[in-house]
């Protein structure tokens, strides 16, 4: 089975963010999760890419926004976690800085 770029770009992205100290988990919030729901898994059977990362592509095929939603541990401060989060999403995606959107949706 062929992985789509978002697909691809997704998972590099998630793997990234999860290494991010302070992060517990992906969790999308409310937004994220009714998009899900609307859109479902894709008509060849592949898995639709998670709800907690969003990549959209511009021209060229270079990604022009990304959108992240994570949950951080109470430990951790959220915005330097989230500043920590874009800077790893941004580099994984291959994403200007000013691309990345990081939403905290939850702390555990």
């Amino acid at each position: 089975m062929k992985t789509r770029p978002s697909e691809a770009v997704s998972q590099a992205v998630a793997e990234a963010v999860l290494g991010v100290p302070g992060v517990a988990c992906l969790r999308p919030g409310l937004r994220g999760l009714l998009r899900a729901s609307v859109t479902g898994p894709h008509s060849d059977g592949a898995t639709a890419p998670r709800p907690s990362v969003l990549v959209t592509f511009g021209p060229g095929g270079t990604v022009s926004g990304l959108r992240v939603d994570v949950v951080v541990r109470a430990r951790h401060q959220a915005a330097r976690t989230a500043q920590a989060v874009r800077a790893a999403a941004g580099a994984a995606a291959a994403a200007p800085p000013e691309a990345v959107r990081v939403t905290v949706t939850g702390m555990v």
